[in-house]
């Protein structure tokens, strides 16, 4: 699973790196300890804001967003029901109601500088690890986001990140879930809205993820990353166990 990660790139490096065409004015913010119901970027395929399609035209480009991560569906009555769908498993995502509309048409990525995973221990207690690419590029998270409209009628962009199991070796000595990476020469492919998602489209790119694990690194990290009140870049400093 994926419940904490972090994003240390501001969004001119996020949207370089990802070819995007149009940045949200609001910028990412640096931080060490994402947590769920926070805000985290996104980068989509669609359509440019309304005021905007003279720039860009009326097909769909790639924009750099910001979301609340855990998905709140357009059915829901208030957004708290995202705070249960920050994960979403590749397996089932496809049938759920919370997430099947937006496997359809509305998938993104979600990038970051790499995410912390706790190992149960003997005695019941966690060790965490920090995970990120072996040659310090950019992780890419396959997510799914959505539009809800609250009574009030403000709009909520919300996000979910898929898992899946581990493949097999470091990943799945540290958890039994992991989340699903995308390759970067599979990130068009991924975001394509011109193509229907469906539970094949979704186990394939789940699929190819063990490849992209194979590349990552991870060790131990101090445990006050369990506190989301910390916050800093030490939390990524490897620790002797």
């Amino acid at each position: 699973m994926c419940g904490r990660f972090v994003v240390a790139r501001a969004s001119a490096d996020l949207a370089a790196d990802l070819e995007v065409d149009r940045v949200s004015d609001e910028p990412v913010r640096e931080s060490y300890n994402v947590a769920p119901t926070t805000r985290i970027p996104i980068v989509v395929e669609a359509a440019a804001p309304a005021e905007e399609v003279d720039e860009y035209g009326p097909e769909p480009i790639r924009r750099l967003e910001l979301a609340r991560w855990g998905l709140v569906p357009t059915w829901a009555k208030d957004e708290s029901v995202g705070v249960r769908a920050f994960n979403a498993r590749s397996e089932t995502a496809a049938t759920k109601p919370t997430f099947r509309a937006s496997v359809k048409k509305r998938r993104g990525v979600i990038p970051a500088d790499g995410y912390y995973e706790w190992q149960k221990l003997a005695g019941g207690t966690k060790q965490p690890y920090f995970i990120r690419p072996a040659d310090g590029s950019l992780m890419l998270f396959a997510g799914l986001y959505e539009w809800w409209r609250a009574p009030d009628g403000e709009w909520l962009l919300s996000a979910t990140i898929l898992t899946r199991d581990s493949a097999p070796g470091p990943m799945a000595e540290l958890h039994d879930r992991m989340p699903v990476f995308l390759d970067r020469t599979d990130v068009a492919e991924w975001l394509d809205p011109t193509v229907d998602g469906n539970a094949d489209l979704i186990l394939d790119f789940a699929d190819r993820s063990a490849t992209v694990a194979e590349r990552l690194e991870h060790y131990p990290v101090d445990r006050r990353v369990g506190n989301v009140r910390e916050n800093d870049a030490a939390l990524i400093e490897p620790i002797e166990l």
